[in-house]
């Protein structure tokens, strides 16, 4: 099992050569120029290794830091209006696959692409020992009583739209009534308020649990989850063509939950890539390889079909997808998936 906080000292840093440096963002999940470390701290050096790996690399909003990366570090200038040839080799490592964006941004600097999967490893080691714990009964045991459950905390922002169209479709639909669907009035990240027709927000879920106090390293929702049928999971990344997923996709697998996947596109099959099994025997799952706006449609009315079915027919389709479910849950906890993730942890370093 790796520290993933201390991934970059115990786990890169010792393969670094002579002249060469990794640089990450501490705090986590910061993607801003400030926030950007170095080791070893070279006045002289031939190799960098930038670790873009917690976050989605967005052109439109992380350019700044590239420019500052690359100007700081790469080609000091006092003059950064002259550019002048690269003389160090960086190597982009990301948690992305096939990213348009990362694609374009390495031409345009000459980077050297990188990949491995840095929130499946994250996930396991925030995850870790919810398998020998019994905070929610195993899913073949509970009693469905709705369809959904929903969790949305950063909403605000330009790379969440997807989360606020969702929304949007569940309240004009009426998929929130005797639903679990949670979304603050105050995005707690850019302090946005959010208003819609038909709702007065914030929605939180019983119990009191604050729409806003979600954390990403830990599960906290068993008691609320308990009645659903499925998990919608709304994941960072939907407009943007890429290959990422979070620990948001692994939370109702740890959950023991199936799951609607709200993501970017063809993300269902990445994850399929990794030994995990999705739904397509018992609903349909086209969805994944449409449009953005197809897609959002699909999920609707997929929603809106399983909303549709009686107790009765849910308790079916429960019984059906428990292998399924089953599966995921033993898959994410079994030494062969971490092996398959050390596999490849390994070919990236030795890539560098």
């Amino acid at each position: 099992m790796i520290r993933i906080d201390e991934i970059y000292d115990n786990v890169f840093s010792p393969h670094l050569k002579e002249g060469e440096s990794i640089h990450y963002f501490t705090p986590f999940g910061s993607t801003d120029p400030l926030s950007l470390s170095v080791y070893p701290k070279l006045y002289n050096r031939n190799k960098s290794i930038l670790m873009w790996d917690q976050e989605p690399y967005i052109h439109q909003t992380d350019k700044e830091t590239i420019e500052y990366f690359d100007l700081s570090f790469i080609r000091p200038l006092s003059a950064k209006a002259i550019r002048v040839p690269k003389t160090v080799e960086v190597v982009f490592v990301t948690s992305e696959k096939d990213s348009l964006d990362v694609s374009r941004m390495c031409e345009e600097y000459d980077y050297r692409q990188s990949y491995y999967f840095f929130h499946a490893w994250a996930s396991l080691d925030w995850f870790r020992g919810y398998n020998y714990t019994k905070l929610i009964s195993d899913y073949k045991d509970r009693v469905i009583k709705n369809t959904f459950i929903c969790a949305n905390r950063i909403v605000g922002g330009d790379k969440q739209v997807h989360r606020r169209n969702l929304f949007k479709e569940i309240i004009n639909n009426n998929l929130h009534e005797h639903n679990k669907i949670s979304y603050p009035k105050i995005c707690p990240h850019t302090k946005e308020e959010q208003t819609f027709d038909n709702v007065n927000l914030p929605l939180v879920f019983e119990n009191d649990v604050d729409v806003t106090s979600n954390s990403s390293g830990t599960i906290n929702l068993w008691e609320q989850s308990k009645n659903s049928l499925v998990h919608i999971i709304t994941e960072t990344v939907y407009e943007n063509s890429t290959l990422h997923l979070t620990e948001k996709t692994f939370k109702p697998i740890v959950m023991q939950m199936p799951f609607i996947l709200v993501g970017a596109r063809y993300n269902l099959n990445y994850l399929k890539s990794y030994g995990f099994k999705t739904f397509s025997e018992f609903w349909n799952e086209d969805y994944d390889e449409l449009n953005n706006k197809d897609r959002l449609t699909a999920i609707v009315k997929l929603i809106k079909d399983l909303n549709s079915l009686s107790i009765k027919e849910k308790t079916q389709l429960q019984k059906h997808i428990t292998p399924v479910v089953e599966h995921n849950f033993n898959w994410f906890y079994s030494n062969d998936f971490e092996k398959l993730l050390w596999n490849e942890l390994q070919q990236t370093i030795n890539e560098w």
